[in-house]
């Protein structure tokens, strides 16, 4: 398995977003990037605790600062990014939300101009929009060689390779969950292909770097395969997910103790705050029909402490997340087989299923000749194998609008869940909004 180790140090400090104007600043923070196989010390930079200030942006002694700030910022932006969208589709569970429920306006502060929302709920579109803005803004600095003791050349440099990384992983993740985007703070409103399109530029960039890590390259051909079958892209995408290495992960470890900020904050919400459960869709799962649980969908309640912050609501948590430091698996070559048994379909996607099956530590083998029967099975395994780790909502968007007859694991939640909640009624939406906030204080929308 390839990794990082990235326990970065939020500094407190003030900031500006999307939504508020033209952010300056990152993160300083201390990290070392480690991979499996071998230490590679990317960046070692001492905490400090202020921000890097606009006339200092391209001054060669903050480039260390910037570099792993915009990694703390795309990790503080992406563990909520996966709770958010988990809530609003069918992996989590949160009694009354008007995310549970898809119920979500654009004046909605939750998913709008908040950082941290209340009782330690962090926000989307503020995290997030950072995370865009100080990737984009390293991205050019580093290729327009301003910094060129650090990075003599910056088109194949590993820096610009694992910055356009995440900003590639920023802008999917921004594309999976909202109907329009627009980025810097001056528009323009992009739809979500538009985009994805942006996503795959990032991604190429991480590829084509000579001098990119492995592990940094095969994620970008992950993201980019995922990007592409977004768009509709079949060949692309193949040729890409075909890239991947069997085995192949990439899972960050970037959290830390620090503060509850830089927690994971799914570990928080299904653990620590129990503000949120594992929705009754994916508890108890077996694996077909048998009475062998599914390994990939481990979830428990705590008999000593059975219940939720209200007292009331079941509580489930994940095995996929038992402590504040459990990092979360962004791309592998699980995810990259799926794309390619998505597109495949017959007898390949049957031979894919039961060959990630077998690594994955399942006997139980699959077999059919229905092509409905073998694409219900892959949306299946993909629900399961790939379970709070930020591709839900994508995946159901991108069902919806590819199949007419869809099962159930490939729908949005409907109607009313009287599993949980009588009164709970789910509405239509498919995408969060584009926020007030940002459409009021954007003069380029």
């Amino acid at each position: 398995m390839d990794s990082t180790d990235l326990q970065p140090f939020l500094a407190q400090a003030k900031r500006k977003s999307g939504t508020l104007g033209v952010l300056i600043s990152a993160f300083l923070l201390s990290a070392a990037v480690l991979f499996a196989g071998g230490c590679d010390a990317l960046t070692d930079v001492q905490p400090n605790d202020r921000t890097v200030p606009a006339d200092e942006l391209e001054n060669p002694s903050s480039f260390q600062a910037r570099l792993v700030g915009a990694q703390a910022d795309f990790f503080f932006a992406y563990d909520m990014a996966v709770a958010w969208q988990g809530l609003y589709t069918d992996e989590l569970y949160d009694p009354g939300s008007e995310v549970e429920q898809r119920r979500v306006q654009p004046s909605n502060a939750t998913i709008g101009s908040v950082d941290e929302a209340p009782e330690g709920i962090d926000g989307l579109w503020t995290p997030m929009q950072r995370a865009a803005f100080v990737t984009n803004d390293l991205q050019g600095d580093i290729k327009d060689g301003n910094f060129p003791e650090q990075v003599p050349d910056p088109e194949n440099s590993a820096q610009l390779a694992r910055v356009s990384l995440f900003a590639g992983y920023t802008k999917i993740t921004l594309a999976d969950q909202f109907c329009s985007l627009a980025f810097g703070g001056d528009g323009p409103e992009l739809t979500p292909q538009e985009t994805y399109q942006q996503a795959i530029t990032d991604f190429t960039e991480a590829i084509e770097a000579d001098n990119a890590e492995a592990a940094i390259k095969n994620a970008a051909y992950v993201g980019r395969a995922r990007t592409h079958l977004q768009l509709g892209n079949t060949q692309e995408a193949l040729s890409d997910a075909r890239q991947v290495p069997e085995g192949f992960e990439y899972r960050p470890s970037a959290f830390s103790t620090n503060s509850q900020r830089e927690q994971n904050d799914l570990w928080n919400m299904l653990t620590d705050s129990q503000r949120f459960t594992v929705d009754p869709r994916y508890r108890n799962m077996t694996i077909d029909g048998t009475a062998n649980g599914d390994p990939r969908v481990d979830v428990f309640q705590d008999p000593e402490d059975p219940f939720g912050v209200d007292g009331s609501t079941p509580q489930f948590q994940s095995q996929k997340y038992t402590s504040p430091t459990d990092p979360i698996r962004i791309a592998s070559w699980v995810e990259a087989q799926y794309i390619i048994a998505e597109i495949e379909g017959g007898q390949t996607a049957v031979g894919i299923i039961n060959d990630v099956r077998d690594a994955q530590g399942i006997d139980e083998t699959f077999s059919s000749t229905n092509a409905t029967e073998i694409r219900n099975k892959i949306i299946e395994e993909r629900r399961r194998a790939l379970f709070l780790e930020g591709q839900r909502m994508g995946d159901l968007r991108r069902y919806e609008e590819k199949f007419d007859d869809l099962p159930e694991a490939g729908r949005f939640p409907n109607g009313t869940d009287a599993d949980v909640d009588p009164s709970s009624e789910y509405e239509n939406g498919t995408c969060f909004p584009l926020p007030d906030a940002e459409r009021e204080t954007n003069p380029g929308i």
